[in-house]
């Protein structure tokens, strides 16, 4: 049995040298990156067995991409090199720590865009306890967006799917995404959204106290909503049940891939199951962590996630 299988796109992921721009740099960083792999990786390395299902080139980009995936313990079992498309690149400009940054994105007609799943990949979906899912795929083409649905309906009785709205505007509008979550957030048991999404993709004047009561009216009360506010932390609704977490401050070296980590630290408390406010505290954490180091990945072990959150609480013990 696999604890979590996720579908989706990994990019090249190209930055110039640390404190430089494009312009002034001769010589780039290469890593990989993409929402999906992130929670992957971040939970393959908390101790999960994780499987991937995407689609490379059959060239040496790919192979960059499929080694870097093992190399941290990601299932590549359902990883298709292929000799149609390319692969997807992107551009990383770091300005000032806490606000600038540029990021250009280059992936138009990717391999992955390209390639519909087939029987297998659908039938290996079973294996997993989790199913996770975000609303980038979908966003990438026709194909990739036919493909999030079977998935969604092609989920056992006995598994759970976790959706991660993350909207990205420059990829489609907002009445083609919302159109689209409608028809998937109706089967998912666990939704992440931005409170940002949210004031952009419903066109509701609502108080932030009453977002998730508006979502759950909206799409049924027998699953775990979750707003995430950023440096406010995030909002947890589930049944009647509704709490906030307030973030942990932290030396921002990068933001890149927060989100991600806070899903896999609020994962990552679900699959071990933990409560839900122990859950959300372990996604605060693990994205206060993330945003302390460079690259996409949340590359936090266990042993240091919850020792850094039991001293966190420790001090906030020690303030009160």
């Amino acid at each position: 049995m696999v604890d979590v299988i996720s579908y989706g796109e990994v990019m090249i992921r190209i930055t110039p040298q640390r404190f430089k721009t494009f312009v002034a740099s001769n010589s780039w960083e290469v890593e990989i990156g993409g929402t999906e792999a992130n929670v992957l990786v971040g939970l393959s390395i908390l101790g999960f067995k994780t499987e991937f299902i995407s689609s490379f080139p059959d060239n040496f980009l790919g192979y960059k991409a499929l080694y870097e995936l093992r190399k941290y313990g990601v299932g590549t079992e359902r990883v298709k090199m292929t000799s149609e498309g390319r692969m997807g690149i992107y551009f990383v400009e770091l300005h000032h720590k806490t606000r600038g940054i540029q990021v250009l994105y280059d992936r138009k007609n990717s391999s992955f865009s390209l390639t519909p799943l087939d029987e297998e990949d659908l039938n290996f979906i079973k294996n997993a306890r989790l199913i996770h899912l975000t609303g980038v795929t979908p966003s990438l083409s026709d194909i990739c967006r036919e493909n999030v649905k079977k998935i969604c309906n092609y989920k056992g009785k006995n598994q759970k799917l976790s959706f991660d709205v993350n909207y990205r505007q420059k990829l489609w509008n907002k009445e083609e995404c919302r159109k689209f979550l409608d028809e998937i957030i109706p089967l998912a048991d666990i939704l992440f959204l931005k409170k940002e999404d949210f004031n952009i993709l419903f066109d509701e004047k609502i108080n932030e106290e009453d977002i998730l009561f508006y979502l759950q009216r909206l799409y049924g009360e027998e699953k775990i909503y979750i707003l995430t506010k950023g440096e406010e932390g995030c909002s947890v609704l589930f049944k009647s049940n509704i709490f906030s977490k307030s973030a942990f401050s932290t030396d921002v070296v990068e933001r890149i891939g927060a989100g991600d980590a806070f899903v896999t630290g609020f994962l990552y408390g679900y699959l071990e199951g933990r409560s839900l406010e122990e859950s959300a505290e372990l996604g605060n954490a693990m994205a206060s962590l993330k945003m302390s180091v460079f690259g996409d990945f949340p590359s936090i072990d266990r042993r240091t996630l919850e020792h850094y959150l039991d001293s966190l609480n420790n001090d906030r013990s020690v303030e009160r």
